[in-house]
């Protein structure tokens, strides 16, 4: 089944949403048809009425009303109405309430207050799928329909409020029990993107700001989590790059060095020249001539 990869917050325009849906069949707004999908946002689903089957990475069960699924960050997943809601005179409606909201919403809270580690571990198990039941879940659907009534703080108070629900509830399970199918840690695992970026944007000024926005993190969680999965810091890593693409054209091209700086990122020929150094312990003249002089070195009989 093909993965259909978006981001909802540019098309919601708020890092927020609880969208009660009232339809034929279950279906997504911002989908032609209904799609096997992931997005960086967090997302609550609650099903008031319909059954059919529902796939979150590679678990398929059924569902009726009164199900009720908290889904981490770029978790697969999809909900399909029976198919008898899709014949032509059925008379069958579904009905849902769908809460999508943006993670960089609450991390900087998370990361900084111990009060929240409850709620975070939550949101690191959502990676495989929270299904909620009992009076939990009783509890939440009622505060769901009172928040897509409000607008503004009372609205992310009451997200917070069901968040913290879902955290000290006993009644509730993972959906996916397969360990091969776990979305590692609390963020989505955005590194793909974030490095494609780099290598396609090395010629440009590259910034913190930049990267954690792709990654859906703040800047200072993104440093954490990037340290911790790659073993450096973002700064090094990116100058690493810099210095590899330097090389490359310091070897293959007649350019001067301060064409190369221009196109490796760097603001100054200076700072280049100094960066190189670092990393290679000579400077880009001098790296040149060396790699030259053992080129043309003939091998000894």
């Amino acid at each position: 089944m093909r993965l259909l990869r978006t981001e909802l917050t540019p098309l919601i325009g708020d890092l927020i949403t609880i969208d009660l849906r009232n339809q034929p069949f279950l279906a997504s707004p911002f989908h032609s048809q209904p799609a096997f999908h992931a997005h960086p946002e967090l997302e609550l689903v609650f099903i008031i009425e319909g059954f059919g089957k529902r796939i979150i990475g590679n678990t398929v069960e059924p569902f009726e009303a009164g199900d009720m699924v908290f889904i981490g960050s770029n978790v697969p997943h999809l909900w399909l109405s029976d198919p008898v809601f899709y014949e032509k005179n059925s008379s069958l409606q579904s009905r849902v309430i769908v809460t999508y909201f943006n993670p960089k919403l609450f991390v900087q809270i998370f990361d900084s207050i111990k009060e929240f580690q409850p709620i975070r571990d939550m949101i690191r198990q959502s990676s495989k799928g929270i299904r909620i039941w009992g009076e939990t879940r009783n509890i939440i659907a009622d505060k769901l329909i009172e928040l897509s009534e409000l607008e503004g703080f009372k609205k992310v108070e009451g997200l917070l409020q069901i968040m913290n629900l879902i955290s000290v509830s006993e009644e509730k399970g993972q959906v996916v029990n397969d360990d091969s199918d776990h979305y590692d840690d609390l963020y989505p695992d955005r590194l793909v993107n974030v490095i494609k970026f780099i290598k396609d944007n090395l010629h440009d000024q590259i910034t913190l700001h930049q990267v954690a926005d792709i990654a859906c993190m703040t800047e200072q969680s993104f440093c954490r989590f990037f340290k911790k999965r790659i073993k450096k810091s973002f700064s090094q890593f990116l100058n690493e790059l810099r210095i590899a693409q330097a090389r490359e054209l310091l070897i293959q091209t007649d350019k001067p060095v301060n064409a190369i700086a221009y196109l490796c990122g760097f603001k100054s020929s200076s700072h280049f020249c100094h960066v190189f150094k670092g990393y290679s312990g000579e400077s880009p003249v001098q790296y040149k001539l060396s790699m030259k002089s053992n080129t043309n070195k003939k091998p000894t009989l």
